[in-house]
C-alpha cells in the first residue's frame, strides 16, 4: 500500500511494559517555547505564520485528539492535562453550505485554561461530496472561511485544524487553494492552522492521500499532523495498522516534503481484532484487548518487525466479547452553534453492501488481534527523533495504554 488509507471505525489504545521515570514533564516543555507557539497576536495583521523552527528549538509537542462521544476521553484530558500541550477536540461540523456548527465544552475548556493547556476545534470530514462542495463551489468555500475564523475568534481558540479526509484526488488543487485561504485569514487573525493529513510514502496523486500536496499544504499551515495507521483494517488482512518499516518510509517523506518542525508523527493507540475463519474485523482499544487475553489465557507476543502487540485466539460465533466498565455520563457545560437552514443536500446513499451470513452461533472461530501499545509507541518515537519532527499527535485520547504516559516523559524530557 502507499499510504492511501484512512481512519476509520472506533479509535483506540495501547499497551505493553512500564518505564518508570521520576521526571516531570511538563516543567520543562511548557514556557518560552510553546508560549511563542501560540503567541501568533503578535504577528497579528501580518499575514505570516510563526517562525516555528527558529522560535521553538528543541522543543516537542504532545497533541492529543479528543473526541466528545466517548467519556473515557475526557478521563484521559483530565489525568493528562499537565501533560500534554495541545487538545484538538473534535466538536466542528460543516454542511454543503459552508455553515459551521460545533457544541463546544466549556468544562473541558476551563480545565485546559486552568493546566495551561491549549485547546484547538478539530473539524473531521470524511465525504467526498461535502468536502467537493466546500472546496469547490465558490459561495460554500467563502462562507466556510468567514464562518472558521469568526468561530476561533469569538470562542478564543488559539487556532484551528482541519481533519479533512476522503478529498477526491480531482479536487488536489482546490484543497490547497482553500489551506492557503485559511492560513492566511487566520493569520491575519493572530490564530494558527493546522492540519492532519493522510499518510504515504511518496507524491501518489490518486487514492486516499492523492489529493494531498504535501510541500504545498506544509508552507500554509503551522503544523501538520501525518496520520502514521490505519495502514491495515477491516478492508485487509491482519497485521499492525501501523507497521515499522513503513510509518519510517511515510516520516522520512514527510519531512522532506515539509519542514521538520512543522510535522507532528501520528501514533495510533488501537488496533483490530481479525475473524480469520469468517472473516471480518472490530476495532479494539487497550481494555478490550487485554480483556480477549485475560479470558482466552491467550499469550502475547510483540512482534520485532511490526513493532506491535498480538496474539490469537479461538472463540464461537455469536460470543460476545468481554465487558469494559460502562461509560461515566458526563454532565458539562456545553455552548451549542446551531448552523441556519442549507438547501444543499448530500445526493442519496448507494445502497449498502449485503454483509456475509453469519456463521451459526457456538461455531468455532480463529482470531487473529494486533494492538498499537506503548512499546510501539517507544519505537515510533524513536523514529520522530531520527527525523527531528516538531512533536507527535495521539489518536486518539481515552483508550490508551496508560504506560505510554511513562513513554512521553522519557521522550520529552531526553
Amino acid at each position: 500500500m502507499d499510504g492511501n488509507t484512512r481512519r476509520m471505525g472506533s479509535p483506540l489504545d495501547g499497551t505493553t511494559r512500564r518505564v518508570r521515570v521520576a521526571l516531570d514533564g511538563r516543567a520543562r516543555r511548557v514556557g518560552a517555547a510553546l508560549v511563542s507557539v501560540f503567541a501568533v497576536a503578535v504577528v497579528v495583521g501580518a499575514g505570516a505564520a510563526p517562525a516555528w523552527g527558529q522560535q521553538r528549538g528543541d522543543h516537542r509537542l504532545l497533541v492529543g485528539y479528543y473526541v466528545p462521544y466517548d467519556s473515557t476521553s475526557w478521563v484521559s484530558v483530565q489525568a493528562h492535562a499537565d501533560e500534554l500541550d495541545v487538545v484538538a477536540a473534535q466538536w466542528v461540523t460543516i454542511d454543503g453550505c459552508g455553515n459551521l456548527a460545533s457544541r463546544d465544552d466549556q468544562t473541558l475548556k476551563q480545565v485546559a485554561t486552568d493546566h495551561s493547556l491549549r485547546v484547538l476545534p478539530s473539524l473531521l470530514t470524511l465525504s467526498p461530496w461535502l468536502n467537493h462542495q466546500v472546496l469547490t463551489d465558490d459561495n460554500a468555500s467563502a462562507n466556510a472561511l468567514e464562518q472558521i475564523v469568526a468561530y476561533t475568534v469569538a470562542e478564543d481558540y488559539g487556532g484551528f485544524d482541519l481533519d479533512l479526509e476522503g478529498v477526491d484526488p480531482a479536487d488536489r488543487d482546490a484543497l490547497t487553494a482553500f489551506v492557503s485561504s485559511a492560513s492566511q485569514a487566520l493569520h491575519a487573525n493572530g490564530k494558527l492552522l493546522t492540519l492532519a493529513i493522510p499518510p504515504k510514502e511518496r507524491d501518489v496523486t490518486v487514492g486516499w492521500a492523492g489529493a494531498y500536496d504535501y510541500a504545498a499544504l506544509g508552507a500554509q499551515a503551522d503544523l501538520v499532523t501525518i496520520m502514521a495507521y490505519e495502514y491495515r483494517g477491516p478492508f485487509s488482512g491482519p497485521g499492525s495498522v501501523a507497521p515499522f518499516d513503513w510509518v519510517q518510509r511515510v516520516t522520512r517523506f514527510a519531512t522532506s516534503q515539509i519542514p521538520a518542525d512543522k510535522v507532528l508523527l501520528g501514533l495510533a493507540f488501537y488496533g483490530y481484532d481479525w475473524n480469520t475463519t469468517s472473516g471480518g474485523a472490530r476495532s479494539l482499544g487497550y481494555p478490550q484487548f487485554a480483556a480477549l487475553a485475560e479470558r482466552y489465557e491467550a499469550p502475547v507476543s510483540f512482534d520485532p518487525a511490526q513493532q506491535s502487540l498480538t496474539f490469537e485466539y479461538e472463540g464461537l460465533a455469536g460470543e460476545p466479547p468481554p465487558g469494559v466498565a460502562p461509560q461515566a455520563r458526563l454532565n458539562h457545560a456545553i455552548a451549542a452553534h446551531n448552523a441556519p437552514p442549507c438547501e444543499v443536500q448530500p445526493p442519496p446513499s448507494p445502497p449498502a453492501t449485503p454483509r456475509p451470513a453469519a456463521p451459526p452461533a457456538g461455531t468455532p472461530q480463529a482470531h487473529a488481534v494486533w494492538l498499537e501499545d506503548s512499546s510501539s509507541a517507544a519505537a515510533r518515537l524513536g523514529l520522530a527523533a531520527t527525523y527531528h519532527t516538531g512533536g507527535v499527535a495521539v489518536w486518539r485520547l481515552g483508550l490508551e495504554d496508560p504506560n505510554v504516559w511513562d513513554i512521553f516523559r522519557s521522550w520529552f524530557n531526553r
